[in-house]
């Protein structure tokens, strides 16, 4: 059994950081050795491939939630064949976004059994470094968000 997390985003772009961030967070962290923490930046359909590797993956990004800037939300993504992304992964704020991600690799086959996307409402997308204090603060709570899900997932899947 293993578990990708995966922060997207740009850290160029002020809280579009947000999923790299908690990534680094996590990194400092222990975690078990079934589990890897990657910053996938803006890969896009790169990445698709590689779940195939996964049995499941938790996705950080920056999202357009309702609420004020630092909103989190965890969302389940179920994918039918030829069908809608039944979360608000459409609302991711990059390119290419998790929703064609999601569908490209539900057709290449390789989509892990369980997908996540944790999603921080952003005050600021625009070219700087750093994250606002609220999103920055979202990034510390994603990440006790990320523990209690991979705790949640290995009892799942084993």
């Amino acid at each position: 059994m293993r578990i990708l997390v995966a922060g997207v985003g740009n850290r160029l772009m002020g809280d579009d950081g947000f999923g790299p961030r908690v990534v680094e967070l996590l990194s400092q962290r222990p975690l078990p050795p079934d589990v890897e923490v990657r910053d996938i930046g803006t890969a896009g359909l790169t990445i698709a491939t590689d779940l195939a590797d996964y049995d499941a993956v938790i996705f950080l990004d920056s999202i357009d939630l309702e609420g004020a800037p630092g909103t989190l939300k965890m969302m389940r993504v179920e994918i039918e064949d030829g069908g809608e992304v039944e979360t608000l992964a459409r609302l991711t704020l990059h390119e290419v976004g998790l929703e064609g991600l999601l569908r490209f690799a539900k057709a290449l086959g390789v989509l892990p059994r369980m997908v996540y996307i944790i999603g921080c409402k952003p005050r600021s997308v625009e070219p700087r470094i750093g994250l606002s204090p609220e999103v920055e603060e979202a990034a510390h709570k994603a990440v006790e968000m990320v523990l209690e899900t991979i705790w949640e997932l290995r009892k799942r899947l084993d």
